[in-house]
């Protein structure tokens, strides 16, 4: 068993790479955890499963001083002999740099062939980052009103979100979807309440109801509330703001439409 420090070589998201027949092993402990390196069977290679790799990083130590280390790599039937460049000593040991291998497309698998007994070798590769998974927006998403308030038919209640001459009501489509929004106002006198649709900024119409009062829709704490409007958002993805010309409150239910 060896106690040496490898600080410099373990780099961070790196995985052991297993040989597929390996030889003799020895335990090397390091801050970053312990690992097995091994060496062949005598003028043997080792074999290394690499399939879905485009690089992996071999590290080695020597257990005595060597004049020349050096290991032949196959890839694809082509051999290439590297030298093993020393990092350091330590406690009688060779530490050599690591070896960084490009391994091509569509390779299954290369060998690890060292003439020398006095080598032990481990493979690394480095963990992709996993993709960040998308996160889908909701279809209907608001970003600003001045307040909800329920309105009501037939026992049945839905949520309008009131917008004012000082707050406006915004909110954007997403998912290429399109949507229906029923606007009312509060009547107060004789005053035509007056709107306008803005899509991304721009005015795109104004729209202003009579005093014609409700008899259907009720709301709560509003006495007199006008008759609906029904517009259709199909202009796409986007925000959408829908402010108050006139001194008046207004009550609006965006409804996503189904595909």
């Amino acid at each position: 068993m060896l106690v040496l420090s490898l600080a410099g070589q373990t780099l961070p998201k790196q995985k052991v790479l297993n040989f597929v027949n390996p030889g003799n092993r020895r335990l090397l402990k390091t801050a970053n955890g312990n690992f097995y390196f091994f060496r062949s069977l005598p003028e043997k290679s080792m074999s290394l499963d690499v399939k879905g790799l485009d690089k992996i990083q071999l590290r080695s130590f020597a257990i005595e001083s060597l004049k020349k280390p050096q290991v032949v790599i196959t890839i694809n039937k082509k051999s290439v002999t590297y030298d093993l460049a020393l990092a350091e000593k330590l406690n009688g040991f060779d530490l050599y740099q690591p070896l960084e291998l490009t391994i091509p497309d569509n390779t299954e698998t290369i060998t690890v062939l060292c003439y020398s007994r006095s080598v032990y070798f481990r493979a690394f590769y480095t963990i992709k980052p996993k993709p960040k998974a998308k996160v889908k927006l909701p279809s209907l998403q608001l970003v600003e009103h001045a307040g909800m308030i329920k309105i009501e038919r037939d026992s049945k209640a839905s949520d309008y979100y009131s917008f004012t001459p000082q707050q406006e009501l915004r909110f954007n489509l997403n998912n290429n979807r399109k949507a229906d929004v029923y606007v009312r106002a509060r009547l107060l006198d004789a005053t035509i309440p007056v709107f306008e649709l803005y899509y991304k900024g721009k005015l795109i119409n104004t729209y202003d109801f009579t005093i014609k009062r409700t008899t259907q829709y009720k709301a709560t704490g509003v006495t007199s509330l006008s008759i609906g409007k029904k517009i259709t958002l199909d202009m796409g993805n986007g925000e959408y703001v829908l402010k108050a010309k006139s001194n008046h409150m207004f009550f609006a239910r965006p409804v996503v439409l189904k595909k």
